[in-house]
């Protein structure tokens, strides 16, 4: 007897949209709350906690989402890696969600508790170079997954080793930065986490786009170095 995979398609394909939607909004969210460490800026703070907030609440819904497709079909192979990948997404977004949180409440932390005006010049265009590079990777994988396509393999590969670098660069910075420019023990220690989150969030993404071209493909690739 076949398997049953009426509207299968279909139902991949608004999962692979909402998926999609997910990323743009945490490409946005993302954005504010770089803005609130290089600028020292809080005055997005509460919306990027209430966003990680709704994205928790999202995450849970999609994963009904999938879960329902499960029981309704019985789906091949390929269908399978498709639907893990999708649930893999829906995680690697939720955390994205978290660290872009975790960025923004450091930033309050700096401004109240350590009483920093702002972050050194060298560092804040190092953050910044290194959140350009994660937006990218994430504006490629949102346009694969949309199309139902490859991911730019070249691309990621640069970008992260973008970030990998930009990273250790941060880490020399914080290191070496007079304790008064920077917030003594507590600033250094913060935006240690800070970027080291930045790294985290590009890390994540680049793995899930070797899940990605596995479900495509049905093999697995190392993405730059990880």
């Amino acid at each position: 007897m076949a398997p049953v995979r009426t509207g299968l398609d279909e139902r991949l394909e608004q999962l692979q949209s909402q998926l999609v939607d997910d990323l743009d909004e945490v490409r946005r969210i993302y954005a504010l709350s770089i803005a609130s460490l290089v600028k020292l800026d809080v005055g997005n703070v509460d919306e990027v906690i209430k966003a990680r907030d709704q994205a928790r609440k999202i995450s849970w819904e999609r994963t009904g989402d999938i879960l329902l497709v499960l029981s309704l079909n019985q789906p091949m192979m390929g269908d399978l890696r498709m639907i893990s990948t999708i649930l893999r997404g829906a995680d690697t977004v939720e955390r994205a969600n978290r660290h872009a949180r975790d960025i923004s409440m450091i930033s309050q932390y700096l401004v109240d508790e350590v009483g920093i005006g702002r972050i050194p010049e060298t560092l804040s265009d190092l953050i910044q170079k290194m959140a350009d590079s994660l937006d990218r990777v994430i504006h490629v994988i949102a346009e694969s997954v949309n199309d139902g396509t490859e991911t730019d393999i070249e691309d990621l590969t640069g970008r992260w080793d973008d970030i990998s670098q930009i990273w250790e660069s941060c880490q020399e910075v914080i290191s070496s930065t007079p304790g008064k420019d920077i917030g003594s023990k507590a600033g250094r220690l913060n935006l240690f986490k800070a970027i080291s989150r930045i790294e985290r969030t590009g890390y994540n993404f680049i793995r899930f786009a070797s899940y990605w071209h596995h479900a495509l493909k049905n093999e697995w690739i190392s993405i730059g170095k990880q």
